[in-house]
C-alpha cells in the first residue's frame, strides 16, 4: 500500500503550542507524508482560491487537514472560505480527499462547525495519539461532505465573487439561491458548467424573491432554466453571506438545502 499523503493548512496567526513543524514530524512518525502552507488570511482578496487549486492538482493529497484553535474555527472569514475550499474540492475531485479538522486546543465540536465541515474527521491536536488516528482514518473512505448539488465559486478581485450551482446528476427543474446576512445577490447567469458564460438566457428570472427557512431570512433570485448535471446557474453575490440557500425553482415546490458558515 502506498503512502498517504496530508496537505496541511495552518489556521494560527501567532505561535502555539503545537507548531506546524511539529505537526508535520508527527504526520511522518505515523507514516503519513506530510506537507502543507499556513492559512492566508485575506478574504477582501479571495485567496482561499489558491488552496482549493492546490487540493484539486492531479496530484492533490490524499488528506486535507486543516489545523486551528477555537478561535480560528470560530472566525467569520475562516469558515467562508473553508467551507468554499470544500465545496469546491467535492465537487472536482473524484474520489475526494479525506477533510480533518486538528484542534490545537482539543477536537471541535460539530455542532459548532459550518454545514461543509461537519462530516471532518474531528482530531484532539492536544493529545499525543492524533496522527495515528489519522491514518487508521485515512486507510477507509473518504469523509467528505456530499450534497445533491454542486457548488464552486469563481471570485477574483477584478471580476467579484461568483457562485456556481447545478445537480450532481438527474436534472433541475430551473434553480433557486438565496443568501442571509450582509450580502446581497446582483447578477445571475445560465450556462455549461466550469465557467461563466459568455451568454446566457434566462427564462421566466425571478429577483429579490424574500424566504424564510426556520429562524433565517433569505433574498433569492431564480431562473426557470432547465438544469443537467452539465449545466450550471451562475449568481454574483456581493458581501459575505452568512447562510445560502439552494434549490430548484420555488414554482415546482422544491426542497431547500441551507448551508451555514
Amino acid at each position: 500500500m502506498s503512502q498517504k499523503s496530508v496537505w496541511l493548512t495552518w489556521m494560527p496567526q501567532r505561535d502555539d503550542a503545537l507548531a506546524p513543524q511539529q505537526a508535520v514530524s508527527a504526520l511522518g512518525r505515523s507514516g503519513l507524508a506530510g506537507s502543507g502552507a499556513p492559512w492566508i488570511h485575506a478574504p477582501e482578496e479571495f485567496a482561499w482560491v489558491q488552496l482549493a487549486e492546490r487540493l484539486l492538482d492531479g496530484d492533490g493529497p490524499d488528506v486535507w487537514l486543516i489545523a486551528g484553535s477555537g478561535r480560528d474555527f470560530a472566525d467569520a472569514d475562516n469558515r467562508f472560505g473553508l467551507s468554499m475550499v470544500a465545496s469546491m474540492v467535492c465537487a472536482d475531485r473524484r474520489p475526494p480527499p479525506h477533510f480533518a479538522l486538528l484542534g490545537l486546543d482539543g477536537a471541535p465540536d460539530v455542532a459548532d462547525l459550518p454545514t461543509m465541515l461537519r462530516s471532518c474527521q474531528l482530531l484532539d491536536g492536544s493529545g499525543a495519539a492524533w496522527a495515528a488516528k489519522l491514518l487508521v482514518a485515512a486507510t477507509g473512505d473518504p469523509r467528505a461532505p456530499s450534497e445533491p448539488f454542486r457548488l464552486r465559486a469563481i471570485a477574483q478581485k477584478m471580476l467579484g465573487q461568483w457562485f456556481e450551482v447545478g445537480p450532481v446528476d438527474g436534472r433541475w427543474k430551473g434553480a433557486m439561491f438565496g443568501v442571509s446576512g450582509d450580502a446581497k445577490i446582483t447578477n445571475h447567469a445560465v450556462g455549461p458548467s466550469g465557467g461563466l458564460p459568455e451568454r446566457t438566457v434566462l427564462e421566466y428570472k425571478l429577483e429579490g424573491i424574500e424566504l424564510e427557512v426556520g429562524d433565517d431570512a433569505f433574498v433569492a433570485w431564480a431562473v426557470q432554466n432547465e438544469l443537467s448535471a452539465g449545466d450550471s446557474y451562475y449568481v454574483k453575490v456581493e458581501g459575505t453571506p452568512a447562510k445560502l440557500l439552494i434549490g430548484e425553482h420555488p414554482d415546482s415546490a422544491p426542497e431547500v438545502a441551507v448551508l451555514s458558515f
